[in-house]
């Protein structure tokens, strides 16, 4: 990155030479020299046998190398079913994401609908409209002075008991006859 100090310096000197040798190395933009590569400081080593192996050495060392491949067999199983089961349960929680954002949207229609029958209800409660819907749907007519009968619920209630108690007196007189003529068979 250059400085606004490295411009005005270049710019005021018109030397060539006092521009090369203003010219600082740490201030380029040129990519840095090639490093040699080191070499590893850890070689591989190769491990030879200096005799040859007998078919005990052989078979013991096919049962390690099996041991080995069964393990690492394993580990690969158990990492494949691990996956497989994530990518399950990614599966199955993106399904029940869809079908709760289903259910939000039914429930956000259910109370749009709601609140607009409400708001149709209120408007249809109006005694005015009560009145209306009676007389033109219902066919009914409206109570004159006339035909508006009031009944005085004390008289009413003495009324209806003496008719009980004369029902009860009939009542009573019927179950003696009976008794009398069941009496005298």
């Amino acid at each position: 990155m250059t400085n606004t100090n490295d411009f005005r310096k270049y710019s005021y000197q018109n030397d060539p030479a006092t521009l090369i040798s203003a010219f600082t190395y740490t201030r380029g933009s040129h990519a840095p020299a090639r490093q040699p590569r080191r070499e590893r400081e850890s070689e591989l080593k190769v491990r030879e046998s200096k005799g040859i192996k007998s078919k005990t050495e052989l078979r013991a060392d096919q049962k390690q190398a099996t041991r080995s491949m069964i393990r690492v067999a394993a580990v690969a199983l158990i990492a494949f079913a691990m996956i497989c089961l994530v990518l399950n349960s990614f599966a199955l929680k993106n399904q029940l994401t869809r079908e709760i954002a289903a259910r939000e949207v039914e429930v956000a229609n259910a109370q749009s609908e709601y609140i607009s029958l409400q708001a149709e209800l209120n408007s249809l409660v109006s005694i005015s409209m009560i009145d209306k819907y009676a007389v033109e749907k219902l066919g009914m007519t409206k109570v004159k002075s006339n035909q508006i009968q009031y009944i005085d619920v004390d008289a009413f209630k003495a009324k209806r008991e003496k008719e009980l108690s004369k029902q009860r007196d009939v009542d009573g007189g019927i179950k003696n006859l009976k008794s009398i003529i069941n009496g005298k068979k």
